[in-house]
């Protein structure tokens, strides 16, 4: 479609029109812009590579969204300006530049993962290949995110999302233009608008659904639109120096001296807004929101600054960076499932040597795509034909994808180990595990705040329910326990049921991903958490239950405060507080690391591929509070698990059957039976001055106890 027509004039008394097909107009090359993108891609990936050295490289992200909008806005309003916009000319060559990376990259990974990745794994590879090509990677992440997800890192295409929200904004914004010049007076104050909108949305998106402001082009749009403004500007130049100075009667020799120093200035201040985001942002940031204003604001200054300013000059236009930049695109999409493989082939945490030769091929990779691949699609005019070629090619890969993710990952190709994967198989919607160890009745679900059902359905929700079972919080018997916490409290509950006599009572009041606090003004926590705690609290205040177990999954009395807890505990007549200790927790899952690095001979015990966090917040609140001091007892979990030969992979006879996490670190049924029994039960019977139990349980005979 063309947008421009004109009559060429009138022979024979008949009127005869032609069609102009003018080209799309493009902005003169600028090397400190292919600069500017090589210093966002260098922070993503040594970000992804090395987090803890750069914490906030991720910011790199909006570095490109702010450059995109800045170019393609550019593309758009010189030509509109210019009488005339090819919508068929635009995404033709949107198709050349982004489709062949994308395409080669995309296969390279259903290759590798074919004989790489177990059948989960595949299957999840295959519907985030069709999400990729579909441009949509950003919207099935969003769905996917929230407390039970798999790790970002064993995610290879998680990437992918930021080139959903830029692909989301090409589809909107030519259309969105082409009805602003129209209207052109309104134009610039119509993007204003919008900009202040979207970033009212972001910050208000980052304290009610974080993953939501992250991961939806809404809160986004307004990192691109900033890149259009500039688009409006340097076309336009409603706030450049010579119409500034003219209505100051300013020589123009004054205002070319003045406007080196803004420039100078301006892209110097840029980048220390840029670096300063590196420095001061990080994951645990409300991010984007207010905090994306400096990357987003350091990277309009150096762009607005101009090519001829000292640092573009200097820094950004210099050999290296330009050529960086060149192969940022494909640099960016090559890092990340290279690292990931890394990540899920090698089980054990990748080495700093096989992270730095995993860059470097990812630079080799990037550069060889450039020459062979992406050179080859650009320049000149683009050909619709070889536009079409590769939307039909992608189109075929996303069926392959889909075929995959459909086929649940081929099981027959790892048959051998695939029995095993597939009884820990708990991916949503049909989280299977749960389902079939009947997870969601043992460890009492039905106690939670938190909308699980909304999160089976992909549309998770902070909001909390309206209520939970009343024999949650109704005791049946004179003596109670209540077990108060996040996932790690829910999962003791069978075991302790199971462990103390029908004359206790067992309540429950626990959330996934809440940690037991006094609640507060904090407004990061989520909104079921708090309905959650303050719940938990009044119904303690009511029921006194003799003896109140606490847990988490770590930061025990680092993001809460034990000894605050335990005492308003006490004050409102609970006799014993227990806080237990956080269960080993593993790197990868346990069955995946089982399953790649054990399965030959699987030991009953093993000394690595921990999460570190674990031995060092047991060890600590053991020394600090193991007298009692705290107003708590504190009992170790870990010590129920672990010995100097290492920690316990499966109970009983049957590996399969008695594995003691079925992720991470949440106990499988027979776990929380075997640490309710050894650990939870004698110290609770104790207090309550009641008969012990039969004894404690051996690590390979507790199979023979029913779990059902």
């Amino acid at each position: 479609m063309n947008v421009s027509a004109r009559a060429s004039g009138i022979k024979g008394g008949e009127e005869k029109v032609s069609v102009a097909i003018p080209h799309n107009q493009h902005i003169t090359y600028r090397a400190d812009i292919d600069g500017l993108r090589a210093f966002a891609v260098l922070a993503v990936v040594i970000f992804h590579a090395f987090p803890s050295t750069l914490r906030g490289g991720f910011v790199g992200v909006d570095i490109f969204f702010v450059i995109s909008g800045y170019l393609i806005s550019s593309i758009i309003f010189k030509s509109l300006d210019k009488g005339g916009f090819s919508f068929t000319e635009f995404y033709a060559r949107r198709i050349r530049r982004i489709f062949p990376a994308l395409i080669l990259v995309l296969i390279s990974c259903l290759i590798v993962g074919w004989f790489s990745l177990m059948a989960v794994e595949y299957q999840s590879l295959g519907k985030h290949v069709a999400a990729g090509v579909g441009f949509v990677q950003n919207i099935i992440l969003f769905g996917e995110s929230g407390y039970f997800d798999t790790a970002s890192e064993l995610k290879p295409l998680l990437h992918l999302w930021s080139l959903g929200i830029e692909e989301q904004f090409y589809l909107v914004f030519p259309v969105l233009a082409l009805l602003l010049w129209r209207v052109r007076s309104f134009a610039l104050y119509f993007l204003l608008l919008v900009v202040l909108l979207s970033f009212s949305l972001s910050v208000y998106e980052v304290r009610v659904s974080p993953e939501a402001a992250f991961y939806l082009p809404a809160g986004r749009a307004w990192e691109l639109l900033v890149g259009s403004l500039l688009a409006y500007e340097s076309l336009y130049n409603k706030i450049g120096l010579a119409r500034i100075g003219g209505k100051l009667a300013l020589s123009n020799s004054s205002i070319g001296y003045i406007s080196k120093i803004v420039r100078d200035l301006g892209s110097l201040l840029g980048f220390l807004l840029l670096v300063a985001s590196l420095v001061t942002i990080y994951k645990g940031r409300p991010f984007p929101g207010s905090w994306a204003l400096a990357p987003v604001i350091g990277s309009a200054l150096i762009i607005l600054s101009g090519p001829s300013a000292w640092l573009n000059r200097h820094l950004f236009s210099s050999r290296a960076m330009v050529w960086l930049g060149l192969i940022s695109y494909p640099l960016y999409l090559w890092h990340w499932p290279i690292l990931s493989f890394l990540k899920i082939i090698s089980a054990d945490t990748p080495s700093q040597t096989d992270i730095l030769l995993a860059v470097l091929l990812s630079v080799v990779l990037a550069w060889l795509t450039y020459i062979l691949i992406e050179k080859r699609f650009r320049g000149g005019m683009p050909k619709v034909g070889g536009s079409i070629s590769l939307v039909v090619l992608s189109l075929l890969l996303a069926c392959a994808g889909y075929t995959v993710y459909s086929k649940n990952g081929y099981p027959f190709r790892m048959a051998d180990r695939e029995s095993f994967a597939q009884y820990y198989e708990n991916s949503l919607p049909g989280w299977s595990y749960f389902e079939r160890m009947g997870i969601f009745q043992k460890y009492r679900t039905d106690c939670d705040f938190f909308d699980l059902e909304s999160y089976r359905a992909r549309h998770q929700t902070d909001k909390p329910l309206a209520g939970i079972s009343e024999s949650c919080y109704t005791p049946n018997s004179k003596t109670s326990v209540m077990i108060w916490g996040d996932s790690h409290a829910q999962q003791l509950y069978f075991g302790v049921r199971r462990s103390l006599p029908n004359d206790i009572s067992v309540l429950q009041v626990a959330g996934a991903g809440c940690m037991a606090r006094i609640p507060g003004e904090d407004v990061a926590i989520k909104e079921y958490c708090r309905k959650s705690n303050e719940f938990a609290l009044r119904t303690i205040k009511l029921v006194k239950p003799a003896v109140v177990i606490i847990a988490q999954v770590s930061n025990l009395d680092k993001d809460n405060d034990l000894k605050l807890i335990a005492a308003e505990l006490k004050s409102d007549g609970v006799e014993h507080v227990l806080v237990l200790g956080p269960v080993p927790q593993y790197d990868p899952e346990l069955y995946k690391l089982l399953l790649r690095k054990y399965w030959e001979g699987m030991p009953r015990r093993i000394s690595t591929n921990f999460v570190p966090d674990v031995l060092s917040v047991d060890e600590r609140l053991k020394q600090q509070y193991g007298s009692g001091s705290g107003g708590f007892d504190y009992l170790s979990a870990r010590d129920a698990f672990c010995n100097e030969e290492g920690c316990l992979t499966y109970l009983g006879k049957d590996r399969m059957l008695g594995l003691v996490t079925f992720d991470y670190g949440h106990l499988t049924p027979i776990a929380s039976l075997f640490l309710a029994q050894n650990v939870i039960a004698p110290y609770v019977l104790k207090k309550l001055n009641k008969s012990p139990a039969a004894g404690k349980f051996d690590p390979e005979s507790i199979d023979s106890i029913k779990i059902d």
